[in-house]
């Protein structure tokens, strides 16, 4: 088996007359070595490959072990030996197939580019893939910009048609209305805005059942609020960094313990029930600051952003993106740690190296680069003596909506600080590889 050639089989849906332009339907020599090369993606096939508005259908890679075969029919020539037999077959196996690209998905809606009259305007909407002239640019073309996939699926799919609830609709959506947007999963938590009148003192029923439904730790419970009643205000990340909570774990325990602000100087933060920020001077240190990284002095390669466009895929371009997926219950769930019951093994400490990133991603440190290109800090955790001096002379009389209880202009002196500490850093590590 190990000395055979390693196949792949297309099952192209169609009779091949010539194989050059099958190839061309599937892109190339070129393209199909790329899909081959990723193990989840599809093998695209447009019936129009000169067409780039051409929606494709896709073929799925299945395994199998098959082989395939050469077989050779030789006839004997009239007038030969009698005693041979008049045909004779000889058999070769030429390789081993280990995949299988079936095509049983169906094909996108597909618009094609033409005026109501039934002519074609592609040129007039493609300049091809050279660079247009000047002329082609600025002469007027129809509108034409189709997406670039109007179907979410390509699979039949069972969907039991039924009137919303009028908690997901909500009390502002009209009847005739279906659901426009996924609605938040709150997970039972309380969301306010800085002009609420009363800030919640209390959480509600159904997240307390959910405590028991998913089965939370009570230990964790207690130390969520022993975290909460030396600190009102948290976020979550925080918590996170501090308590080692897994974060599918602490979005059910938030709920229970603390309510979150959405807008104001404490947006984006947990905070303890019953507590009001905007009443108690002592909450300003747990303002909110949003910081986004300046991409200058080398912070773009330093600073990774959370996700990237340039390499994005389109859904149905990989496998098994429409299908329903079979939920499954790890022992791992219920310990959180990655430890199974019942083998007596204990959680192995973090080496000094991930603690140090666990602090970063809440902490802003001299000498340090924020792990993100947008960060929320809490005032108190910037942990620079220049970013506290301006904290301590900036103090006003009044909570206000926007700058809280500092007075305005005081985020954007903050920001300037930490630009300027993170330059400082970048300029030290590129003099130290220069040396």
């Amino acid at each position: 088996m190990s000395s055979l050639a390693q196949l792949v089989c297309v099952e192209y849906p169609g009779v091949v007359d010539s194989p050059t332009n099958m190839l061309d339907t599937l892109g190339g020599l070129e393209t199909i070595a790329q899909v081959l090369e990723e193990p989840n993606r599809r093998l695209e096939l447009r019936f129009r490959p000169e067409d780039v508005f051409c929606k494709p259908t896709c073929g799925e890679k299945h395994s199998g072990s098959s082989f395939l075969v050469k077989v050779k029919r030789k006839k004997l020539k009239p007038g030969r030996d009698t005693s041979k037999p008049a045909i004779k077959h000889t058999v070769e196996v030429e390789g081993a197939v280990t995949d299988c690209y079936r095509f049983n998905n169906l094909c996108d809606f597909q618009y094609l580019p033409m005026s109501e009259s039934g002519t074609s305007i592609y040129p007039e909407v493609y300049s091809g893939s050279t660079l247009p002239p000047s002329s082609w640019i600025s002469s007027p073309s129809p509108l034409f910009t189709p997406p670039a996939a109007f179907s979410r699926m390509d699979l039949p799919q069972d969907y039991q048609f039924r009137r919303e609830t009028a908690s997901s609709a909500g009390p502002d959506t009209p009847h005739n209305i279906i659901g426009r947007t996924r609605q938040r999963r709150s997970h039972h938590a309380i969301f306010v805005t800085h002009d609420v009148e009363k800030v919640p003192d209390k959480p509600r029923e159904v997240a307390l059942n959910q405590i028991k439904l998913k089965f939370i730790d009570q230990e964790r419970l207690a130390l969520v609020r022993d975290n909460f009643s030396k600190r009102p205000v948290w976020s979550k990340n925080a918590l996170h960094a501090i308590t080692a909570i897994p974060p599918d774990r602490l979005k059910l325990i938030l709920p229970v313990v603390s309510y979150y602000f959405t807008t104001g100087p404490w947006r984006n933060q947990w905070i303890r029930f019953g507590y009001d920020p905007r009443v108690e001077a002592g909450a300003a240190i747990h303002q909110t600051l949003d910081y986004r990284v300046r991409l200058q002095g080398g912070a773009r390669n330093k600073v990774a952003a959370k996700r990237s466009y340039a390499n994005y895929l389109l859904p149905y371009k990989a496998m098994n993106w429409s299908k329903p997926r079979t939920s499954l219950i790890s022992k791992d769930s219920f310990t959180g740690a990655g430890v199974q019951v019942g083998q007596g093994e204990e959680q192995e400490e973090p080496s000094e190296e991930e603690r140090e990133r666990m602090l970063d991603v809440y902490l802003f440190r001299e000498g340090k680069v924020p792990p993100y290109r947008q960060m929320f800090y809490q005032y108190g955790d910037i942990q620079l003596a220049t970013a506290q001096e301006i904290l301590a002379d900036s103090k006003g009389e009044v909570c206000l909506e926007k700058s809280g209880w500092f007075v305005s202009g005081t985020e954007d002196r903050l920001r300037e600080v930490l630009t300027h500490s993170i330059n400082r850093q970048l300029a030290k590590e590129r003099e130290q590889v220069v040396s």
